[in-house]
């Protein structure tokens, strides 16, 4: 004890109130016994203190204020850091019959793509606090919870651990966009804004999309894919006033990625209370067989609202019945109609009135030098 009467203590490992209470009865001279008759409580409760087999609780922590001289809070605050560190050391030895849960997930990879992983001891403690759960079993009913639809629901067992942590990245980027409040007939009146800003250089353009989207309460996001997930984008509402769009880094052309975005804006728009969480794979280029019967009607309407927004049907009828499809032709009905010519072509290879390798100089190659948050 120094020359203020105060004991240090530093001990290897967190301490139990009553190693320290044993201290300050050797300071003291006292035995077990004496402490009982000046504080009041029985021999075998100090007993058990002193053995740490017992805590120290308010009241307890009261009387040895007086009789030690020391605050309450201080044996109120030993007893908290023991039982956080037992806590802890529970959870460590609970989590070392997890690593086969750990192992299912692509860790090694989102790493490689910097996910937004904190550093942790173990794979098992960087997964739940990548997803901000306890357990596995918690992860499985947040996961669960979100009711996620899904267009292929082969892809739930095969890549349900790359999907959700996609998913999760996500999130966890939009949470670092600010945006207004959702609203959404502001919205609808961007949908042309957005359709000509599809003719600018896509990697330039993309961020005058985000800029525009968070005004109306949209976070755009970018997350390359991981494996096994199929993804080609989300659309997911994290709050009655901030939804999200996120897309995949997979499409090297811009009219795949134009198409995506705009299914995805078709479903906030159109699916809020029938699919608040939509996810999409990205399997010939969202026109594939929908698995899913529930799914069906909802992408087929956002399919059309994404086509619809970026040709308008009566524009399109008119410039398909002229059968002129040359470069010029091309490009002189897409700045009509204030559209990139690559989706046009696009388009016309979509309904085969081109050939899957005709035209294809008018489309933007992506090379996705996309910052993930403004």
């Amino acid at each position: 004890m120094d020359s203020n009467n105060r004991i240090s203590v530093e001990p290897t490992a967190t301490p139990h109130p009553g190693e320290v209470i044993s201290e300050y009865l050797e300071f003291h001279g006292w035995s077990q016994r004496d402490l009982a008759r000046r504080t009041g409580l029985t021999p075998k409760t100090i007993s058990v203190i002193c053995t740490n087999k017992a805590p120290v609780t308010p009241p307890t922590a009261l009387v040895l204020e007086r009789v030690f001289r020391r605050p309450a809070h201080l044996w109120l605050n030993l007893q908290r850091q023991f039982d956080e560190a037992e806590a802890r050391q529970r959870i460590r030895e609970q989590s070392l019959q997890w690593e086969n849960w750990a192992c299912t997930f692509p860790l090694q990879e989102m790493k490689r793509l910097q996910f937004s992983l904190q550093p942790a001891r173990s794979n098992v403690e960087t997964l739940l606090d990548y997803f901000s759960v306890s357990s596995p079993e918690s992860w499985n009913a947040v996961w669960q919870n979100c009711n996620v639809a899904y267009r292929q629901t082969r892809h739930l067992t095969k890549g349900l651990t790359s999907i959700s942590v996609w998913a999760r990245e996500t999130e966890l980027v939009a949470a670092g966009i600010e945006t207004s409040d959702y609203n959404e007939k502001l919205l609808r009146s961007l949908v042309r804004d957005l359709r000509r800003l599809t003719a600018e250089r896509a990697e330039e353009a993309v961020e005058t999309a985000r800029s525009l989207c968070a005004n109306a309460g949209v976070a755009v996001v970018w997350v390359p894919e991981l494996p096994d997930s199929g993804i080609s984008g989300c659309a997911r509402w994290i709050s009655d006033k901030k939804a999200l769009i996120g897309l995949t880094l997979r499409y090297k052309t811009e009219d795949q990625m134009w198409f995506s975005f705009f299914h995805q804006l078709g479903h906030l728009l159109l699916h809020r209370k029938k699919r608040p969480f939509v996810l999409d794979n990205a399997e010939n280029d969202l026109f594939d067989r929908v698995v899913d019967p529930e799914m069906e009607k909802y992408e087929a309407e956002a399919n059309q609202f994404a086509s619809d927004a970026l040709i308008p049907p009566a524009e399109l009828t008119e410039f398909i019945r002229r059968r002129l499809f040359s470069d010029d032709d091309i490009n002189g009905f897409s700045e009509d109609i204030g559209v990139s010519p690559g989706i046009v072509v696009g388009r016309l290879q979509y309904i085969g009135l081109l050939e899957p390798h005709q035209g294809n100089a008018l489309k933007q190659t992506l090379g996705w030098k996309i910052p993930q948050t403004n």
